[in-house]
This record gives structure tokens, C-alpha cells and sequence, in this order.
């Protein structure tokens, strides 16, 4: 019996060792969580773009620039505003040319031109994706003289020049308004629409253009730049 019961002793020392052994081996060496590493086909690119290698799925940027193309977008990249008058005169009698037989009166017209861009005519062949440059080129065509705008409110006309036997006012019918209108108008866009006026609007275009479209491409894909070019 005294035997058997120094045998227990010996056993349980044993155990009691060996699981003092094994939670100093714990305490030493902590065991990691368990990592499995997983691979779903999602490479972060930045903080806010990913890149899908395996998804088949690629974002167009030609489709983003060229959506809602059914609404009209016309630019404007550059304004030029001028003064140009007339003189208005009636003869006492037409076939008679006498400063002393005829009245006079300038007006004076002040209008402001508007250089567009058209961007609703933008096609897939207008953008050019390099995606080995990371770069999106967009063609667009030459800014414009889209439009001429009289300005109401700067119109200004000049007292009559009066002489010795013309009096009064000058007497002007619908169609000689049309006409001065007219006239005026094709002044100030001879005066608006020149080489340098041209050449500093598609200065203004290439770089609006780019601050228009810039945005789009980058909320797609960070690392990507936007190259603007005229037709």
C-alpha cells in the first residue's frame, strides 16, 4: 500500500508539473488571433477609390463625361464688352448735303459678347482614355462668338444737333431702328470677334474645360489626370 500510494504521488507531481509547464508556456508565448487570409479580389487604392481586379468590373470615364448629354451645355469661357455709336442725320431736303439744312444726333450702343463652348456635343471619340498614362485627353471644339447682348440700360442718345433751318426732333420710323440695331450689333461683333480675342478664349476654354471635367474623372479614379485639347 505504502508503495501504491507513493506511486499516486509521483503521477500527480508529474501532472501537476506539466500543467504548470503549459500555462508558462501560454503566459511566455501569447498565441495570435486566428488570421485567415482571404482574397476577394479588392485592391485599395486610395482613401476613397477601389479597383476590382478579378470583378470584371471597370468604371468608363467616357460614360461618366458624356452622361445627360440631351441637356443643353454651352460654356462660357470668355466675355468682351464694347461701346459703339452712330450718327444719325435728316436732311430739310434729301438731295441737299448743307450743314445749315440738316440736324444731327449720335447714339451710342454698349454691348457685351459671349464666347461659348459646346459641350453637349461631346462624342465617345472625344475622350481618350490612356490608362497606361493614367490619363483622360477630352477634344472639344474652338470657343465661339455665340452671342452679342445690348445692354438696355446703356443706350444713350445725344441731344439733336440743331442748325439754322432744321428744328425739332428727328423722326425715325420702326424699320430705321431695326436697322440701327442692326448695324450696331454687326460693329460690336466685328469688334469682338478678332484673332486675339480668339486665341485668348481658347486659352480660357482649355482650362475651364478641365476644371468642368477634372472633378468627374477623379471621383472615379484618384490617380487619374484630365488633358484638354481643341479640335
Amino acid at each position: 500500500m505504502r508503495n501504491k500510494q507513493k506511486g499516486l504521488n509521483i503521477t500527480a507531481g508529474v501532472l501537476a508539473a506539466l500543467l504548470i509547464a503549459v500555462v508558462l508556456w501560454g503566459l511566455t508565448y501569447r498565441a495570435s488571433p486566428l488570421r485567415v487570409r482571404v482574397s476577394d479580389g479588392i485592391e485599395p487604392v486610395g482613401l476613397d477609390t477601389i479597383f476590382l481586379r478579378s470583378g470584371g468590373v471597370e468604371a468608363s470615364f467616357s460614360d461618366a463625361i458624356l452622361s445627360g448629354q440631351n441637356e443643353t451645355r454651352k460654356l462660357i469661357v470668355s466675355t468682351q464688352t464694347s461701346t459703339v455709336s452712330t450718327k444719325l442725320t435728316e436732311r430739310l431736303v434729301k438731295q441737299l448735303d448743307f450743314d445749315f439744312m440738316k440736324k444731327t444726333q449720335n447714339v451710342f450702343y454698349t454691348g457685351t459678347g459671349y464666347f461659348v463652348v459646346d459641350l453637349d456635343h461631346l462624342a465617345a471619340a472625344d475622350v481618350i482614355e490612356d490608362h497606361a498614362g493614367k490619363t483622360v485627353t477630352i477634344r472639344v471644339g474652338h470657343p465661339y462668338l455665340q452671342a452679342i447682348e445690348i445692354d438696355p440700360g446703356r443706350i444713350i442718345i445725344e441731344d439733336i444737333e440743331e442748325s439754322l433751318l432744321a428744328r425739332g426732333d428727328i423722326k425715325l420710323s420702326v424699320a430705321d431702328y431695326t436697322a440701327i440695331e442692326e448695324e450696331l450689333r454687326s460693329r460690336l461683333e466685328e469688334k469682338f470677334d478678332t484673332v486675339a480675342n480668339g486665341q485668348a478664349a481658347d486659352e480660357l476654354a482649355v482650362k475651364m474645360v478641365k476644371q468642368v471635367y477634372e472633378p468627374v474623372v477623379k471621383a472615379i479614379d484618384r490617380r487619374y489626370s484630365v488633358a484638354v485639347e481643341l479640335k
